[in-house]
């Protein structure tokens, strides 16, 4: 049997793995605040969708912004008021406010957004834009 060296580099990708994992599954990953949402972003032929889990969090209290490019979700969790912090035994949740910008992959229709919350699910619908059939034009060469 021979001794392998150890190098850190060799999968990168698989320690890139393991950091992340590391990191989402610490106990210490509320220290800086809530995690962003966690989301789902699938397309149909026409529209783009985003599901995200935000649980506890009154539709008052969230914010969804669309632009061309993009999805913003932002809004803040409050304590409810019999919750009394010299009567806590234990408290694991977040409370305080929370951002996400979520990229899309392809252009959309901003203005024709929909957006729905259920059961800690807010859902987001957005129109893609149609592909023009040519991006650009032909030159005449002098």
């Amino acid at each position: 049997m021979s001794l392998i060296e150890w190098n850190p580099f060799r999968d990168i990708d698989h320690l890139g793995r393991e950091m992340g994992n590391l990191l989402e599954n610490s106990p210490f990953r509320f220290l800086s605040g809530m995690t962003s949402p966690k989301v789902d972003i699938y397309q149909t032929d026409t529209d783009i969708i985003v599901k995200a889990e935000i649980p506890g969090v009154s539709k008052e209290d969230l914010n969804v912004y669309v632009d061309e490019n993009a999805i913003r979700l932002s809004g803040h969790t409050k304590k409810n008021d019999e919750f009394k912090d010299e009567n806590v035994y234990r408290t694991e949740r977040y409370y305080g406010s929370f951002s996400r910008t979520i990229p899309l992959p392809v252009e959309v229709k901003s203005e024709e957004a929909k957006a729905e919350y259920k059961d800690g699910i807010l859902s987001v619908t957005v129109p893609k834009v149609e592909p023009s059939k040519t991006k650009g034009r032909k030159i005449d060469i002098q």
